[in-house]
């Protein structure tokens, strides 16, 4: 089979894309078999000691912060998981495309609560003050649950597909997006109380800013920041080459961490106010999927299709360098 010129040319940058071009501050560590076909999720805990990591197979993990020595493995789902958050230090919320909602006890290894719910499970958050577990699912309903015994307490039918949902920080109000690129804010009663100036894209991955005044969210090419006093939307363009697939705030408010993943898993610290670059993080070699910066601000975690958990150092100096052939 004969390949034309412009084909291979087109294969060189897609496969290139994911790499990156630019030079970038190597990680600090990789672990590069962290979960069979890829990561889904990662989610620090509380003190930032410890980082909770799922896969596409389902499976669970826990690592030391910033060793990233397996503490544990977990194996309760099947499908990939699509919802991962931490209650407290001890305890691992987690859902899979199954719709298979656990609650697990990381100081014994066991599952506290489990609860089936419907398949097309999209995205998951946990609201500390309303003590709901709230599930998103691709046919545009959203369902709630009462922690801890997950029972079903009230849902919704948004009649387009939820692609994520975010809980503030105070944990009584949460943000949603669906595919009609609508991005929505409700109460702890799951009551819309606001609904936010339209993106030109839909929103992929929705984060409040530390003081919960601001939510942000990455798209294709750019990132969308909402003034949740007033709705009003701003626009920042990026270096990334497609799809922004998640995000995340630094302590500070000021910076927000990005990731690609179509044709793209390169990194960047922004200013959260102008989008300065002020970092270029080496990207993975296949698409990205999750990136979280630890609750001190030190450390950058970040996991990709390629089956690797990074760890970036934001306390050194910032030496880019050109990507080489040690990661």
């Amino acid at each position: 089979m004969r390949i034309s010129a412009g084909l291979i040319l087109l294969l060189t940058w897609l496969l290139s894309g994911c790499a990156g071009l630019e030079p970038a501050q190597p990680p600090d560590l990789n672990i590069p078999d962290s979960h069979l076909f890829g990561v889904t999720r990662l989610a620090f805990n509380p003190k930032g000691e410890r980082i909770a990591s799922a896969g596409f197979k389902g499976d669970l993990a826990v690592w030391s912060v910033p060793e990233g020595r397996a503490i544990s493995r977990l194996n309760w789902h099947n499908t990939p998981v699509r919802g991962l958050a931490w209650i407290g230090d001890d305890q691992l919320l987690s859902a899979d495309e199954a719709g298979v909602i656990v609650i697990s006890d990381l100081t014994e290894g066991r599952v506290l609560g489990k609860h089936e719910t419907m398949p097309g499970l999209t995205s998951l958050a946990y609201m500390t003050q309303a003590n709901l577990v709230v599930a998103g699912y691709e046919n545009g309903r959203v369902m709630a649950f009462a922690y801890p015994g997950l029972e079903p307490v009230k849902q919704l039918d948004l009649g387009s597909g939820v692609v994520a949902l975010a809980s503030d920080h105070a944990g009584d109000r949460l943000a949603l997006s669906t595919d009609d690129q609508a991005v929505r804010l409700l109460d702890r009663t799951l009551s819309e109380i606001q609904r936010l100036d339209l993106p030109s894209a839909t929103a992929l991955e929705l984060s409040f800013s530390p003081d919960d005044r601001e939510l942000a969210s990455g798209a294709w090419y750019k990132l969308f920041y909402w003034d949740l006093a007033t709705g009003r939307l701003r626009v920042q363009q990026t270096e990334h080459w497609g799809a922004v697939t998640s995000i995340d705030y630094h302590p500070d408010g000021q910076r927000l961490i990005s990731l690609g993943r179509h044709t793209d898993a390169n990194l960047r610290l922004v200013t959260a106010d102008a989008g300065k670059v002020l970092r270029r993080l080496q990207g993975h070699r296949l698409c990205g999927a999750a990136v979280r910066i630890s609750p001190d601000g030190r450390y950058v975690a970040s996991g990709s299709d390629d089956e690797s958990i990074r760890f970036y150092d934001l306390s050194k100096p910032y030496r880019p360098q050109r990507v080489g052939n040690n990661w």
